[in-house]
C-alpha cells in the first residue's frame, strides 16, 4: 500500500502564501488579504475544500481573465434594511464580506440588513460570514 506524505503548515504560511498569489493577479493588497483570511478561516475550521485547496481554480480563473482582480463594487439599490451589490465580477470572497459588512452597517442602523449580490462568484465558507455578524454581537444568516 502506498503512503501519503502530508505536511502541516502553520495557518500565517498559507494567508501569505494565499496573498502573494492574488497579488501576483493584481488584486489590491487589502483585497488579497481580505481572500486570503476566508480561505484561512475555512481551513482553520476543517473544511479543506473551501480553503487554501481552491487556489489552483482562482489561479486558472484569474489567468483566464475570468474574475476581475480590480471590481468596482457598488450598491444598485438599497432601503434601510436592503441592498442589491453588484460585485463587477470581483472576487466572491473579497464581494461577499464587503456585502457582509453593507448588511451588518445596515442592521445596526435599522434591526436587520440584508442584501443580495449579482455579478461575482464563489464566496468561500457561509461560516466565514455568521462569525463576523458573531464579532458584531450580531445573527448573521449567509
Amino acid at each position: 500500500m502506498a503512503s501519503v506524505e502530508v505536511k502541516v503548515f502553520p495557518i500565517e504560511v498559507l494567508r501569505e502564501f494565499s496573498t502573494r498569489i492574488f497579488l501576483h493577479f493584481g488584486v489590491p493588497k487589502a483585497d488579497a488579504e481580505q481572500a486570503a483570511d476566508v480561505l484561512a478561516s475555512a481551513d482553520l475550521r476543517g473544511i479543506d475544500s473551501h480553503g487554501v485547496a481552491r487556489l489552483t481554480s482562482y489561479f486558472d480563473l484569474l489567468s483566464e481573465g475570468l474574475i476581475n482582480p480590480t471590481p468596482k463594487i457598488k450598491i444598485l439599490r438599497s432601503t434601510l434594511s436592503t441592498a442589491t451589490v453588484d460585485g463587477d465580477n470581483g472576487l466572491g470572497l473579497v464581494v461577499g464580506p464587503q456585502a457582509n459588512k453593507i448588511a451588518m452597517d445596515m442592521a445596526e442602523k435599522a434591526g436587520s440588513g440584508w442584501v443580495s449580490i449579482c455579478n461575482t462568484n464563489h464566496y468561500g465558507i457561509a461560516g466565514y460570514y455568521v462569525l463576523q455578524a458573531l464579532k458584531r454581537d450580531m445573527i448573521g444568516w449567509p
